[in-house]
């Protein structure tokens, strides 16, 4: 597996993380109120491999356990987000998990148009993605199902849907 694509899968991991901690302190909204849904997107991430550089504890990976999102992208720029994120301990102490709810706002873009702080991992066919700044990706408008397995016990799936 190439450097880049761990250095990928780290930073998802850090962006959804950091993502759970900003939405989970918000007030809870109820999803699903928009007239026209877009799409929505189905996000999991796990890393539950100790012995694979991405999955080794703080700072040098990202540490064990998994996420998982969904999120409906409506037609109005807006959205809504709900999830949730879940870190393994072993020999140490429980770990847990922490809800993620909150209203996103997105926008298109291309690759090229995405600030530099944009995650893009996984690359649309038509090159156009939903921009979600307060997840810190782009997500591919095309729909399909989308996967990285780097090794085993590491994966990150996401399914786009009408």
């Amino acid at each position: 597996m190439s450097r880049f694509k761990v250095l990928r899968m780290a930073a998802l991991s850090a962006t959804l993380a950091l993502s759970a901690a900003a939405l989970g302190a918000s007030s809870v909204f109820a999803y699903g109120h928009a007239d026209q849904p877009l799409a929505q997107v189905e996000i999991s991430g796990n890393c539950n491999n100790p012995s694979f550089p991405l999955c080794a504890a703080p700072p040098e990976g990202v540490g064990l356990g998994g996420i998982w999102v969904w999120v409906e992208i409506d037609a109005n720029g807006t959205g809504d987000v709900a999830g949730a994120g879940c870190g393994h301990n072993i020999g140490g102490p429980r770990g847990g998990a922490e809800s993620i709810r909150g209203e996103i706002a997105w926008s298109y873009s291309s690759a090229e148009n995405l600030p530099p702080e944009a995650q893009v991992f996984f690359a649309d066919p038509t090159d156009t993605y939903y921009w979600i700044p307060a997840l810190g990706f782009a997500v591919p408008v095309t729909q399909g199902h989308y996967s990285f397995h780097p090794a085993s016990g590491v994966a990150l799936e996401m399914q786009v849907a009408p």
